[in-house]
């Protein structure tokens, strides 16, 4: 871990993890807000729940677009500077979608929010193992992760209210009013500095053995994911009649399940990353047939949608274990690459998943994901256990989260 260039001018661990947490929260609020608001976004903008979708595709892909070419930038300019610059042109990004005229107004908008979300996820992990004191690096590099969380607890769901009270205008104002705000607290961390570094880039992390294993692993949970929760919200409000308000209940549901996971993570590491991974797997496509047999119950939906958080925080978990364990003294870059797949994820999976959604509704879209998710389980299967029983087990990690 690169040893921080200390400094009385530097805020307060306590800030610095208090600002890394809320950024992430904003970003994956941004990220996962439009399902729950498509209904209403649609309305006002004279579009499909397919063409509002496009919105988080537009996202999705500038965000993909930063990590392969702005990400870089903190290396030579340092994280904070580069996370400043970043929480400014969020705010600019969240405005204009606040203001969007129409649907390519928020197209576009997304994208350029999508840019700055690329700069500043690298941007806030590289500075949570800077400020992280000796011996206490997982604790804090994990509680600034706990942001998704957040994000899906109180962001999405607080803002499905918010827009059925207030219009969903007032949602990307908000949000752009918070980035705001973490900008002008963020000025100390412009100041932390690594003493030493040793910079990779994404073209040696791509020849790492075992790199694109991962990756594919990392495409079909991530695109499995997103191919279904885009259209959740769709299909609770036009497929159940139900408000705006009551479809940001399930990513409430889904996050407390993220959340309650924790409780389960050290029985990962007793199973190990090897034994652990094809069965949880399996039960995350368990997970998603159920959902498509209660897909008619509201109730039901939101339970399942709890269990739905608490396995794919697992499989997320197993999944960063596995990338991080290939190569250490690259895990920027591969954590780089990650976020690359992911995001092409969130790009791909509104057009995926509108083309099953038209004919067969959510539970076409939860039957490609249970596909998706049952390869990955064949193929961890073979993958993992074709390593060599004397490789050394992955270093624990903190809750995963979409990164």
């Amino acid at each position: 871990m690169p040893l921080l260039n200390t400094n009385a001018s530097h805020p307060a661990l306590w800030q610095s993890v208090l600002i890394l947490m809320s950024a992430i929260g904003i970003i994956g609020s941004n990220s996962l807000l439009l399902s729950p608001l498509v209904l209403a976004v649609g309305a006002d903008l004279a579009a499909s729940p397919a063409g509002v979708m496009q919105a988080a595709s537009s996202y999705g892909l500038g965000v993909a677009a930063a990590a392969l070419t702005l990400a870089p930038l903190g290396d030579r300019i340092g994280a904070g500077r580069l996370l400043r610059l970043a929480l400014l042109a969020l705010t600019a990004g969240l405005t204009a979608s606040a203001a969007a005229p129409n649907l390519w107004g928020l197209i576009l908008a997304q994208g350029f929010c999508g840019l700055a979300g690329g700069a500043a996820l690298p941007s806030i992990y590289s500075l949570a193992a800077l400020i992280a004191p000796k011996g206490r690096e997982a604790r804090t590099v994990g509680l600034v992760l706990t942001g998704w969380t957040l994000s899906m607890v109180l962001g999405v769901s607080l803002s499905a209210w918010v827009a059925d009270l207030a219009g969903w205008r007032l949602v990307y104002l908000a949000l752009a009013t918070l980035a705001a705000v973490l900008w002008l607290s963020s000025a100390g961390l412009a100041r932390i500095k690594a003493m030493h570094s040793q910079p990779s880039s994404l073209l040696t992390a791509l020849r790492v053995p075992g790199i694109k294993r991962g990756l594919l692993a990392a495409s079909l949970l991530m695109l499995g994911f997103y191919i279904s929760y885009f259209f959740t919200g769709a299909h609770i409000t036009l497929g159940l009649g139900r408000s705006t308000a009551e479809a940001g209940l399930l990513p409430l549901f889904y996050g407390i399940g993220f959340g309650l996971a924790v409780l389960f993570d050290p029985l990962l590491d007793k199973l190990g990353l090897t034994r652990a991974t094809p069965p949880i797997f399996v039960l995350i496509t368990l997970t998603y047939l159920g959902m498509g047999a209660v897909a008619d119950s509201y109730g039901l939906l939101l339970a399942m949608s709890l269990i739905w958080g608490i396995f794919q925080h697992l499989g997320l978990n197993l999944l960063v274990a596995r990338l991080t364990a290939l190569d250490p003294s690259q895990r920027g870059a591969i954590m780089g690459l990650y976020s690359t797949v992911t995001y092409l994820c969130v790009f791909a999976a509104p057009f995926a998943g509108g083309l099953v959604f038209a004919p067969w509704g959510l539970l076409g879209c939860l039957a490609v994901s249970a596909g998706l998710c049952l390869l990955e389980a064949f193929e961890a299967a073979i993958s993992l256990r074709s390593k060599p029983a004397s490789e050394p087990r992955p270093d624990p990690v903190s809750p995963g989260a979409p990164v």
